[in-house]
């Protein structure tokens, strides 16, 4: 069960139907194809540019950062489950955007972390619900190009799976090794790691 804010929780309770909106913000952090250094760029699913207050997915403390809107942001529904499989979101935007050209185009996105956070836009006060919280926090796997042909629209998809449930896939094989294991001269703690899978072990008989 998630906890949400007392001030989000307020809103909910006292919304008129239709008074809020819900919206999604997205931060990456990515590498610049020129420098080699870390760059971070902010969408939102709204058309003007924002400052806003979030709470940082990495070190849990509050960050102002801004979001620029403008993009055609959607971002598919992030799945809530149970177990340890590996879940996708997608995020799609524009092509034309210059937001959106300069993450896809201008940043290497191989690997490059995400927050996604969501809240509520007042649509009778103009203001955020409350200050958006943490809903995804993942890593880029792909970001296609789908160029179109004239006449045609085109579009650019960010796939992002679960950052703390892809590590959990990854395979070590130093683990296993005996030079990974080895910590001083001498020690043949694992010299057969490599091999031992193979000998036949004669258990409860004699040798030939």
């Amino acid at each position: 069960m998630k906890n949400v804010s007392a001030a989000y929780q307020a809103a909910l309770l006292g919304a008129r139907d239709g008074s809020l909106v819900p919206v999604t913000f997205v931060w990456f952090r990515a590498k610049n194809w020129a420098t080699g250094l870390p760059e971070e760029i902010g969408l939102w699913t709204w058309d003007e540019d924002i400052n806003v207050t979030v709470l940082s997915g990495t070190t849990g403390l509050p960050v102002t950062r801004t979001y620029y809107g403008a993009v055609n942001l959607e971002v598919s529904d992030i799945p809530y489950v149970s177990d340890l499989t590996v879940q996708t979101v997608t995020i799609g935007m524009s092509q034309i955007a210059d937001a959106a050209q300069q993450l896809v185009r201008g940043y290497d996105l191989r690997l490059a972390k995400c927050e996604i956070h969501e809240m509520t836009y007042d649509t009778l006060t103009g203001q955020l619900s409350s200050a958006p919280e943490i809903a995804f926090i993942g890593e880029v796997v792909g970001a296609p190009i789908n160029t179109p042909s004239i006449g045609n629209s085109g579009s650019m998809d960010v796939s992002v799976i679960s950052d703390a449930i892809s590590m959990l896939t990854r395979t070590n094989p130093a683990k296993s090794s005996h030079e990974g294991q080895r910590r001083r001269d001498g020690d043949d703690w694992g010299i057969n790691s490599s091999t031992i899978s193979t000998w036949g072990i004669p258990w409860g008989r004699k040798t030939s």
